[in-house]
């Protein structure tokens, strides 16, 4: 693949090494205990005390004030939620605006029986818009943000006209044409679905495409650049059937692939993701299951997967994992894994485990993310707060009193950098983009490879932030970012613990 090179130096005049540091409203939140380890729960405030039998979130910005804001997908015909970040460190939970005009109803009270959600820019005019998969009768669901004020929705669509039961979307560039494709998951009747973006929201459903096969076992759908083409690859998780794996060749045209244990080993398959784990430069493959233990399948770097058995993230038995989430939640340099697990059992609780910087992981069992015992589904990051550090919201299914779970992060000790992305010619969020980021610490240069698949692990979706954390260091070298439309804008003279913005051939901004 060929890339143009763009070098911008940010005029950033000195390195700070002073970590942002909010402190939340105490009248609306307030701390559970003494923290133990990285996370303490959030324990007020209707964020943290509604519940009602929820299955996927995605965090997104939807109303652009710089916050994070947070929706959540109910199931069994309960109404949705939407939070608005008040920047503040507290949440507003929304159904009218000021005036009392009902502008917000649409997204809560419709969703029938809602599993997963994305924020998205479907018609690419500059902000997010909303996407919730239902297996109820009502279908799927599209709304249209109108100017950051309110939502309306969009019945009358492709998206929306087929009726069909699905769990999970992945909305990825499948062409790089500058605009967002969506592949939407089958659970309960019918095939996969996928639909070309012709341009303006409109778009064209894809009858012939290899990526329509399954037959309506599917859980969840991974996308990632698994073999460095430059182009997304797909994967999905299936229940007690063999799961897909689709090669991408470009053009629309897809190669299934049908041997191996990425495709052979089956469980009952609830969640997917793809990091580097192992920071060898290519995403590896981690299946969350239901059923047994979980799988971790290894990259060679040609989008080759082998399985990986002598590591604690498989040879634990799983804990009913769904929803899971890479992210470095220590700000040391390397990717952790978070699992949320879905079961009824009073002893099963969910898993984190942290990365020791050399493709190995140790389980932290006292971190206060690891004590509830819950009903978990999906689980998403955010930094709500502004702090530098991620923060993590879970979802729980068990029952309509079940209250779902908020994570604050106390991470202090390591530096740490985030950058928002704007495409121009690739799309408006940079999804499918690729960042190196290297930098020097205890007199050596380590790299760090992230890329902006904000899907993740089961009907959830992160925000649209690309985080690293640092470790100790307060020097980066540089910042190369590989966008989906072939061009590379390189970074340099970049100070940490700040927020950035970045569009494509142009400038780095504080923000």
């Amino acid at each position: 693949m060929q890339f143009k090179t763009k070098v911008f130096i940010a005029l950033l005049p000195f390195l700070s090494v002073l970590a942002c540091n909010q402190t939340a409203n105490q009248d609306t939140i307030k701390k559970e205990s003494i923290p133990t380890g990285i996370f303490e729960p959030i324990v007020t405030g209707r964020i943290a005390t509604d519940g009602n039998l929820s299955r996927g979130v995605a965090w997104g910005d939807y109303d652009q004030d710089g916050d994070p804001d947070l929706y959540v997908a109910n199931s069994n015909g309960q109404w949705n939620f939407l939070y608005r970040n008040n920047g503040d460190g507290t949440f507003k939970k929304m159904t009218s605006d000021a005036s009392g005009a009902d502008v917000y109803s649409e997204v809560v009270k419709h969703g029938g029986n809602s599993q997963g959600v994305n924020w998205v820019d479907y018609d690419n005019d500059g902000d997010l818009d909303l996407y919730v998969v239902s297996r109820g009768q009502e279908g799927n669901f599209l709304f249209e943000n109108i100017e950051n004020m309110g939502f309306k929705r969009i019945a009358d669509h492709p998206l929306t006209a087929d009726d069909i039961a699905a769990s999970m979307a992945c909305w990825v560039d499948i062409e790089n044409d500058g605009d967002l494709d969506v592949f939407i998951v089958a659970s309960g009747s019918g095939t996969n679905l996928v639909f070309k973006n012709q341009g303006n929201g409109v778009f064209e459903k894809m009858k012939d495409s290899p990526l329509t096969s399954g037959n309506g076992r599917g859980r969840a759908c991974g996308c990632g650049d698994l073999n460095n083409d430059g182009l997304p690859d797909f994967y999905v998780a299936n229940a007690r059937t063999p799961n897909l794996y689709f090669k991408n060749l470009g053009n629309w045209e897809f190669e299934k692939v049908n041997t191996g244990h990425v495709v052979e080993d089956i469980g009952y398959s609830y969640g997917v993701s793809m990091a580097d784990y192992d920071e060898d430069g290519d995403l590896d493959l981690f299946l969350a299951n239901f059923d047994k233990q979980n799988f971790l399948y290894k990259n060679d770097g040609q989008g080759n997967l082998t399985v990986v058995q002598q590591s604690i993230l498989t040879q634990q038995q799983g804990g009913a994992s769904k929803g899971h989430t890479w992210g470095d939640y220590d700000n040391d340099g390397d990717i952790d894994l978070f699992i949320a697990n879905g079961t009824y059992r009073p002893d099963m609780h969910n898993f984190l485990y942290l990365n020791k910087g050399d493709g190995t992981f140790i389980q932290d069992l006292t971190d206060q993310i690891t004590k509830h015992a819950d009903t978990s589904a999906g689980t998403a990051y955010a930094d709500f707060d502004r702090d530098g550090d991620l923060d993590i919201f879970v979802a729980n299914w068990g029952s309509n009193d079940q209250i779902n779970r908020f994570y604050k992060n106390n991470t202090t000790d390591n530096n740490w950098i985030t950058i928002r992305l704007r495409g121009v010619q690739s799309n408006r969020q940079g999804i499918g983009t690729l960042a190196i980021l290297t930098f020097t610490v205890d007199q050596k240069e380590k790299r760090i490879h992230r890329w902006m698949y904000p899907v993740t692990g089961y009907g959830s979706q992160n925000d649209y932030e690309m985080h690293f954390g640092l470790g100790h260091s307060a020097k980066i070298n540089s910042i190369v970012l590989q966008w989906p439309s072939g061009i590379v804008d390189t970074l340099n003279n970049i100070s940490v613990n700040k927020h950035y913005l970045v569009e494509e051939q142009g400038e780095l901004s504080e923000i």
